[in-house]
């Protein structure tokens, strides 16, 4: 096999591998709903199938397209730097970090050895960066998510791969189905997700602030006249530090008919926190983001290098981006609800205690129309399963939503 060979090949098997992610973004973006269930188990299956079947000696081209096809995205948000050139570099250079993982995964072709890797391989972080995560292929189908369920179904696909052994592997997929996941529940609260369509370069300008910021706060008024009692507005709704604002007094006021939920920013020693505001009954509860996004918000390096990096890509008047202590919850309708942004809904941390409720607001105006936000549903539909939790995400530049378990 020559070497235009593989890379084609193995381009093909990468393309059947992420298939699933590529699924929740087609339906999200052309049907605006979630795919049937029966469309990712069967793809889900696919692609353990393919994780254990490929050639090892696709593995570093395998890798490579995979790292490509999932996480091309990753650096787009430098266009608004005015680094826009480094883009494609920071695509190739991420897809090089997981073609070295999954060759390592892919360097025998021993069932048991890929078996193990499959089932490690959401443990493994680079730069504490959590999105590779094989399990979260069957979020959105009939096999359940937990760790087990998936050991049962990279078991019955080894099984079904032996003539001898296929009744059992039939029977070990069939021990993984979790069909109550089908089921769909409802909220118990009167809430309205709000939902806009700003692009990041137009809300970075100072100029179209007021614009904006009137327009979601006639959009509450609205919301209040339709009698919504809770009203959730995405991260940054309002994209400067609110308190001290006239916009402060004014939601405050508002809250006397409704409870809003407001993304914003909260400033601190050297730097701002990307915060919610919770505003009921003219109180106002701030709760500040804990786990910042690696490179997007802090730069998971050795000081001396992150601060030369912050430098160069803020400035030496940049603002930093501080991370909270811990996460918050506010109470509405006698529930505990979990508040979180962005780029916490996906990661486990932000689900301990499994919360019954969570709020997760965003700004995926990042990443155009790029996959991210679909990864993003993807994550957050499996952590709520997982968890049991239903989720209320608010996203500007993406489709506002709830998650059910």
């Amino acid at each position: 096999m020559n070497w235009i060979s593989k890379i084609f090949k193995a381009l093909f098997w990468a393309v059947i591998f992420i298939a699933p992610m590529y699924v929740v973004w087609i339906f999200e973006r052309v049907y605006s709903k979630d795919p049937p269930l029966w469309i990712n188990s069967v793809l889900g299956l696919l692609s353990v199938w393919v994780f254990l079947s490929v050639k090892k000696e696709l593995k570093w081209a395998f890798g490579f397209w995979v790292g490509i096809l999932w996480f091309y995205w990753i650096g787009f948000s430098f266009e608004y730097f005015g680094f826009a050139y480094l883009i494609p570099l920071i695509a190739v250079a991420v897809a090089c970090i997981y073609m070295v993982i999954l060759a390592l995964s892919l360097w025998s072709e021993d069932l048991i050895y890929r078996g193990v890797w499959l089932l490690v391989l959401s443990y493994i972080h680079p730069f504490g960066f959590d999105w590779l995560v094989v399990d979260s292929f069957f979020a959105y189908s009939y096999f359940g998510v937990e760790k087990y369920e998936f050991a049962l179904i990279i078991l019955g696909i080894l099984l079904l791969k032996r003539v001898e052994w296929r009744i059992f592997g039939v029977l070990s997929l069939a021990m993984a189905l979790d069909i109550a996941s089908a089921k769909t529940e409802g909220v118990p609260f009167d809430v309205e997700l709000i939902e806009s369509h700003y692009s990041q370069d137009f809300k970075w300008q100072r100029e179209n602030a007021r614009a904006m910021t009137e327009e979601l706060v006639g959009r509450i008024g609205e919301e209040i006249g339709r009698e919504k009692s809770l009203i959730i507005l995405p991260e940054t709704a309002f994209p400067f530090v609110i308190e001290g604002s006239a916009y402060f007094e004014r939601l405050r006021e508002l809250s006397k008919k409704a409870t809003l939920v407001v993304g914003s920013m909260r400033r601190g020693e050297g730097g701002v926190y990307n915060s919610i505001y919770v505003f009921a009954n003219q109180k106002v509860q701030i709760i500040d983001k804990v786990i910042l996004a690696p490179f997007g918000e802090k730069i998971p390096l050795p000081q001396w290098i992150a601060k030369y990096l912050e430098s160069v890509f803020l400035g030496e008047g940049g603002v930093k981006i501080l991370s909270g202590n811990a996460f918050g919850e506010f109470e509405f309708g006698g529930e505990k609800i979990r508040a979180v942004v962005c780029y916490e809904g996906t990661s486990p941390k932000a689900y301990e205690l499994a919360p019954k409720y969570m709020v997760v607001i965003s700004n995926n105006a990042w990443f155009g129309s790029s996959i991210e936000s679909s990864l993003q549903k993807n994550l957050m539909k499996y952590y709520a399963r997982k968890n049991h939790t239903t989720i209320l995400h608010a996203s500007n530049g993406s489709r506002s939503f709830v998650i059910f378990p």
